[in-house]
């Protein structure tokens, strides 16, 4: 598994973001950068990258990126213990990487934080490397992994809530989205950041029945989840820890709006 992050390496990924960022700024088009792994990316994209509200010019080139929770919580020494669960694509790279990730989240060359949320079955998993696919579940863990950091020191509550919800409703145009106000889609989640619970592949809701995280102890668990103004989720002693829905699925909720760049 060591090979995947030499056979994908940051100097490869260096160069396509580059050729990206260079055709966007010739063409003034809308760029956003996926799944920032490698230090020498963020290095190289700061002073580039910015929320759309803050690009001065109306010709310059609106520039985004995001990393991801497992890239900020893995390194090298995870997926030598863990082997192919980790295998994804841009790989898990090493300690050095992650402490350059963090660095330039909360300098603000990196916007927000997204999932990849890739759901390969552990059979096809357990195929072994190079075979396995890549990619991992990582949307239901994805807040809880972001508000332990926050829980340990890594960055604050506040952080979070900018990097996962304000800066991703902006630098998608979304509309509704990402601010707790009047007029806005009444979207909101009510979290335990005090009782710590164990990441267990029983009680995931993805269908491959698995996760990443398995093992790891994460605060902020989602107790109730309001779409639109109506409660549609709850986790309480009751329902254990995997919580249970309380309407059909599909039946709350409106499709996300997402305005055009000009």
């Amino acid at each position: 598994m060591a090979a995947h992050a030499e056979w994908r390496d940051d100097v490869t990924a260096l160069l396509a973001t580059q050729l990206a960022v260079e055709l966007a700024q010739a063409s003034g088009h809308r760029l956003h950068v996926l799944h920032l792994t490698s230090g020498l990316e963020a290095d190289w994209l700061e002073g580039i990258t910015s929320l759309p509200d803050d690009v001065k010019s109306d010709e310059a080139a609106i520039i985004t990126t995001e990393t991801l929770p497992q890239h900020l919580t893995f390194d090298e020494t995870d997926v030598e213990r863990v082997g192919t669960r980790l295998k994804m694509n841009p790989p898990i790279r090493y300690a050095k990487d992650r402490d350059r990730l963090w660095y330039h989240l909360k300098q603000g060359t990196i916007q927000c934080i997204a999932t990849d949320h890739a759901p390969h079955t552990l059979e096809a998993k357990a195929a072994g490397f190079p075979t396995a696919p890549s990619g991992m579940p990582g949307v239901e863990t994805s807040l809880a992994v972001m508000l332990t950091h926050a829980k340990n020191g890594s960055c604050s509550i506040e952080d979070v809530v900018r990097w996962m919800s304000t800066n991703v409703a902006e630098c998608y145009n979304m509309i509704g989205k990402g601010r707790l106000e009047e007029g806005a889609d009444g979207d909101v989640i009510l979290v335990d950041m005090d009782t710590p619970v164990a990441v267990d592949d029983a009680h995931v809701w993805s269908r491959v029945g698995w996760s990443p995280f398995h093992g790891h102890e994460l605060v902020g668990w989602t107790q109730v989840t309001v779409v639109n103004g109506i409660p549609v989720f709850e986790r309480t002693e009751a329902t254990g820890p995997k919580g249970r829905l309380l309407v059909e699925p599909g039946s709350v909720g409106q499709p996300i709006v997402m305005m055009p760049w000009s």
